[in-house]
């Protein structure tokens, strides 16, 4: 399960748990830590940027040139 920080901006609980700290460090779904991470209380520590795999998909979707030509 991926691994989340608490941020200064998390306030007494954090994901239905009591916030123990900045830095403290919450393994949870990512279900149950997307609304926080919205939010700003959360940090993720173990996803992948998003503009990485943002370029990939997009290299993904472009047609090569020679299948534009057939």
């Amino acid at each position: 399960m991926p691994r989340y920080a608490i941020t200064e901006t998390a306030g007494r609980f954090v994901a239905g748990q009591t916030n123990t700290g900045v830095g403290t460090i919450l393994t949870l779904t990512e279900k149950q830590a997307e609304h926080e991470v919205r939010l700003g209380s959360l940090r993720a520590l173990d996803v992948k940027p998003a503009a990485k795999a943002a370029k990939s998909e997009k290299a993904a979707a472009k047609p090569d040139a020679s299948e534009a030509k057939e």
